[in-house]
């Protein structure tokens, strides 16, 4: 994206540089196993999440884009890189070890010379990206954090909970400051705040509905910061909250070393956030100067309502297919799938490339991927379906995820599970509330049956 001080295609920095963050998340570890697929390439209606995010960044105008994951799971995201079909110049760096999400932006800050937007792979959201990253050139902060309303959950997701302690969030409304995050125990019916705090924005407004995206715009001397500061190890647990009392506190700017990374006031001329020169932009939006007495602001960007969240845990990875899928304006049945005489595919349910359902199959609520082969008389609710999946006939799938290359013998009835990769289901079997891994051997029988669903 072009700023208006460039009169001409030139080989200066871009204007942000983008690194999405694709590493394993703890709540999704049975889903993403080494036989099944990295976590960044989980499909959500039958796509790889990471997809989603890297439409989102190029709709924006970030074209320069770091995938930052592990050395396992380098070589397939490298492979998907190679036949994605986008505008951006996309690398992928594989780390040895790494401890928090500073760690990991630490370890590439070499490679960035510019302002850095820090992104999950796992973040679907309906936010315009060109209307947000707008928004970061006019107040242009230190650091900028979305926010997003918890989305109400379908109940899908296996046996697995969604679980995240609620976050107290301060905004000062007529800044749109992030200026108090505390993490509340489920306990807490109230706590003090500070009175520096209290006076220096009078205007605060409080809620504990808000989730962190994950999402982060940083300024490069941010970035320096963090390279300099071993101590800093999370943007979210460490680095976030830090800048945020900062704000009322100056005295850590000496204390924490950060004043010393802060750039003289006129430093925006000379290389931070540019304005582009986009219809839509008033010139006195595109002129607009920074707070000169505060360059420690931290900006909060709120999302309510809509499609926004991470799929960062199960529950919700199952939520974000179901309220994608329902939205999505394309075909219901792709066009190579075939559905035999009586099969039902609901509107709110999507079947992918080259997959067979027999008579009398009912889809609901649901997604199934490509090259499944799927018996007669199947009832499907609420459930995710991979890829290369068969199923026998009479089976009944309520709220699960069935991993790709799993086996699910006839008439066998599952609600509330997660089948693994490459898993099989014995005939008649029944399973509520339980993962089906490579570790269930103790569900099973002698005769390879589980009979306690209700």
């Amino acid at each position: 994206m072009f700023s208006v001080a460039a009169p001409s295609f030139d080989a200066r920095e871009p204007e942000f540089k983008a690194v999405v963050l694709a590493l394993p998340e703890d709540g999704m570890d049975l889903l993403a196993e080494r036989d099944n697929t990295s976590h960044a390439l989980l499909p959500i209606a039958n796509k790889p999440m990471l997809w989603y995010v890297l439409q989102w960044l190029e709709q924006g105008g970030i074209l320069d884009i770091i995938i930052v994951t592990t050395h396992e799971s380098k070589t397939d995201i490298a492979s998907y890189i190679e036949v994605y079909e986008g505008m951006g110049s996309i690398s992928v760096k594989g780390l040895d070890d790494v401890s928090g999400t500073a760690d990991a932006l630490r370890q590439v800050a070499p490679l960035i010379k510019s302002n850095v937007v820090v992104v999950p792979c796992d973040l679907i959201v309906d936010v315009p990206a060109a209307h947000f990253f707008d928004l970061i050139r006019i107040k242009r902060p230190a650091l900028a954090a979305m926010f997003c309303e918890a989305m109400r959950s379908e109940g899908g997701g296996g046996s697995a909970k969604a679980k995240q302690a609620p976050l107290c969030v301060g905004i000062d409304q007529p800044s749109s400051r992030l200026v108090l995050l505390q993490e509340l125990e489920q306990t807490d019916e109230d706590f003090a705040l500070p009175m520096p705090l209290v006076r220096r924005f009078p205007s605060m407004a409080l809620s504990d509905k808000m989730h962190d995206a994950h999402l982060y715009v940083l300024q490069r001397w941010v970035l320096a910061y963090i390279a300099a500061s071993p101590e800093i190890s999370s943007l979210q647990d460490d680095l976030l909250p830090l800048f945020v009392r900062a704000q009322s506190q100056p005295q850590l700017l000496e204390s924490k070393g950060i004043g010393r990374h802060i750039p003289a006031p006129a430093a925006h001329r000379a290389g931070e956030y540019e304005l582009a020169a986009q219809p839509g932009l008033s010139s006195r939006a595109r002129h607009s100067e920074p707070d000169k007495d505060d360059r420690l602001a931290v900006f909060a960007y709120v999302r309510r309502g809509g499609v926004a969240g991470r799929a960062n845990q199960i529950p919700r990875y199952c939520d974000l297919n179901s309220i994608v899928s329902r939205v999505s304006t394309g075909a219901r049945t792709d066009s190579s799938a075939k559905l035999a005489l009586q099969t039902q595919v609901g509107s709110d349910s999507l079947v992918g490339a080259s997959s067979q359902l027999g008579e009398r199959c009912s889809v609901k609520r649901s997604v199934v991927g490509a090259h499944c082969v799927i018996g007669k008389d199947v009832k499907i609710v609420n459930s995710v379906i991979m890829d290369h999946v068969t199923i026998g006939d009479g089976v009944k799938l309520e709220s699960c995820v069935v991993c790709k290359l799993a086996n699910i013998g006839g008439n066998a009835q599952l609600k509330s599970c997660e089948v693994g990769a490459s898993m099989t289901v014995p005939a008649g079997s029944s399973f509520k509330n339980v993962p089906v891994t490579e570790d269930s051997d103790s569900l099973f029988d002698d005769d390879g049956l589980h009979t306690e669903f209700a």
